[in-house]
């Protein structure tokens, strides 16, 4: 039974809150500490991330109700923001096999976490705040998470402790932020993108444990609504990955892009994205930044317009003696794309079929009428909105497609 333990300050990280248990406890033989706090699971890996059975190794040394264990994983540990994009069913399996002591890390998150010599990092601002208001500092959750790279609190770079190996260094000994050399300069030159991107992902961890991917993927559709499309004959309408990938890297500078996403973004990456079957949230999070959506538009469970739809919509409400090559000069498409929308959306044409073109040796006819200027200017206008060469092809295709109705109109 552990006699004392601390109680977390506010947003501290689980391996922070054993370190403090170490300075406390007097003794500075680490594998002694570790069977304290584990007792026979001391040989747990207490400073990994994603949590493990070293918080409930811990909660079983110390009497009933003194700790919420659920309130540790989701407010101590990156949990909620590594478990972001799962379902509830699943996300509450993953928590109740923790608190049981069976939680082992997803594949996708072991496979994907930064290797070498990446280590616990600081804002030298908020050590300094730490240490004023609660007489020590302490390891942050949030500013752990590899893809966050700014104090959103202070805007300030984070900065890394200095350890030898510390993958290996820090699961196996306690290092109390406290009782290590820092750097006390803070760092401001910082970008808009890396800002944005350490907010977002402060959101996605302090978001609440019922905010889950809707069945809809509003991201998605900002994405095509932007302009970031594709029109295949057979699949219809996809992301233009080229165009994305080009995007990402203007806003975010490439090395960042290539971490998380690689040398490209796959149609099988695309596709898991658009299904929300990519798991990690880093990607979503490059993407969200980019394009300056709010993380409440994300998870709305009201999906966003589909514009290009909306669009399709209202000129086939509007139709009736627009062709399909006027239709594709509207929408600055080629024909055989438009058609592929409309398979898309499961929509009929709704555009005339095109008059074939008389024959050299028929006799033309004149047909003239008289409008005032500023009427003219309005046909003139509408016509090339349209697409047609001139105000005179517009008027007779009026005609026609009136004519074409086959109700004779009657005066009363």
């Amino acid at each position: 039974m552990l006699t004392w333990f601390p109680t977390p300050y506010p947003g501290e990280l689980f391996y922070s809150v054993l370190c403090r248990y170490y300075m406390s406890s007097g003794i500075r033989e680490h594998n002694i500490v570790k069977r304290q706090l584990f007792g026979s699971k001391a040989g747990v890996k207490m400073a990994t991330l994603y949590p493990n059975a070293a918080i409930y190794a811990v909660l079983s040394q110390l009497p009933e109700r003194v700790f919420d264990g659920e309130g540790l994983i989701l407010r101590h540990t990156p949990f909620l923001y590594y478990t972001r994009m799962y379902q509830p069913q699943e996300r509450e399996v993953l928590l109740n096999d923790l608190l049981q002591g069976r939680g082992k890390t997803p594949t996708h998150l072991w496979k994907t976490f930064p290797r070498g010599d990446y280590a616990l990092r600081y804002c030298p601002l908020c050590v300094e705040e730490d240490a004023r208001i609660y007489g020590e500092p302490y390891y942050h959750v949030e500013h752990q998470i590899p893809l966050s790279g700014v104090c959103v609190r202070h805007k300030c770079r984070l900065k890394q402790i200095a350890v030898a190996n510390p993958r290996l260094t820090l699961n196996n000994c306690f290092y109390p932020l406290g009782a290590m050399e820092t750097d006390k300069k803070p760092d401001m030159d910082i970008s808009p993108a890396e800002l944005r991107v350490s907010e977002l992902v402060r959101e996605y961890w302090m978001l609440p444990v019922s905010v889950w991917p809707p069945t809809h993927n509003n991201l998605y559709q900002v994405l095509l609504n932007n302009g970031y499309v594709e029109i295949a004959r057979q699949t219809g309408i996809i992301v233009d990955k080229v165009k994305l990938y080009a995007a990402l890297c203007d806003y975010h500078g490439t090395a960042m892009v290539e971490k998380v996403f690689g040398s490209g973004i796959s149609t099988s990456m695309a596709n898991r994205l658009k299904t929300w079957e990519q798991l990690l949230p880093d990607r979503y999070i490059l993407i969200q930044a980019m394009l300056g959506v709010d993380t409440k538009t994300v998870f709305d469970p009201e999906p966003v317009p589909d514009t290009l739809r909306e669009k399709m919509e209202h000129m086939a409400v509007q139709g009736g003696f627009c062709t399909l090559r006027q239709v594709a000069r509207t929408l600055g498409l080629k024909q055989y794309e438009v058609n592929a929308i409309l398979r898309h959306y499961g929509m009929a044409p709704f555009w005339r079929a095109e008059i074939p073109g008389k024959s050299q040796t028929a006799r033309r006819g004149l047909l003239r009428c008289t409008v005032d200027e500023a009427e003219l200017e309005r046909i003139r206008r509408y016509s090339q909105e349209l697409g047609y060469r001139c105000e005179g092809a517009f008027a007779l295709d009026c005609i026609r497609y009136v004519m074409e109705q086959g109700d004779t109109p009657h005066k009363d």
